[in-house]
């Protein structure tokens, strides 16, 4: 059996945890690739067991009309909502009624680095930063109105997290409603997240493991990361304290 400490660091240590490679579709708590997402709505197939399912049968009539009568929000997923264990996580409630297809999208003038804040789970999260004449590849996921409400509730929206609008390219043609990102309130670390590929940014490139590095300087502290990690998720009060503390540093 795996000790408390160590899942608490490999989960921390982790995001923006793994995802497919390909755009997919998060459905009833299953997560399904998309093989095409050319055409409407319902003409997207998904690559299921049962063999090439056109979305408009995997849906239904009620849910494919939500979509096909652009009530949704396209939301870009610069951190760990594109990643189907978040998406179980956050719809925990709702596994028997969820569809949330997620996209892949370039977003000009932009890149994704890790925020000045520590989560609850110990992960330094990433946030869009604009950046002119950059240029990052990221996830979109595409909310019904109960689900965006439901994702808003996840990501403390107002107080450390607030909507930007985007104009990204590549997107596939059925998608037509304007786009948002989440962006941090109180900033960022220089440091782009290596999981969202960018360019046009000269700031170094790493993954979690150099993002919680970087929180420990710009705290000043003199702790491992492994060490960090696990006194932020022992800790609440301290976490929180850290937390507050980092999101001062610009």
């Amino acid at each position: 059996m795996i000790d408390t400490d160590t899942l608490h660091l490999q989960w921390a240590l982790s995001y923006p945890f793994p995802r497919p490679q390909t755009p997919f579709i998060f459905l009833d708590g299953a997560t399904w690739p998309l093989m095409q997402t050319s055409g409407g709505f319902g003409d997207w197939i998904i690559d299921h067991a049962k063999g090439p399912m056109r979305m408009a049968d995997a849906l239904g009539e009620q849910r494919l009309s939500e979509f096909e009568r652009g009530a949704y929000h396209a939301v870009a997923a610069v951190g760990s909502n594109a990643a189907p264990a978040q998406l179980r996580r956050k719809f925990r409630d709702h596994l028997d009624d969820v569809a949330i297809p997620v996209i892949q999208i370039n977003v000009p003038d932009h890149v994704v680095a890790y925020a000045n804040r520590i989560a609850v789970y110990g992960s330094i999260p990433a946030t869009l930063v604009e950046r002119p004449g950059g240029s990052v590849r990221v996830w979109a996921t595409l909310l019904t109105t109960r689900d965006y409400a439901i994702m808003n509730g996840t990501e403390d929206r107002g107080e450390i997290y607030d909507g930007v609008p985007i104009s990204p390219i590549h997107v596939p043609e059925a998608v037509q409603n304007p786009f948002e990102a989440y962006a941090c309130l109180t900033g960022s670390l220089p440091l782009r997240v290596s999981a969202f590929p960018s360019d046009g940014c000269g700031w170094p490139v790493g993954g979690q493991w150099e993002a919680q590095a970087a929180a420990i300087r710009a705290l000043g502290l003199d702790l491992s990361v492994d060490h960090f990690v696990l006194e932020n998720t022992a800790d609440p009060d301290l976490r929180l304290a850290r937390d507050l503390a980092l999101s001062k540093v610009r």
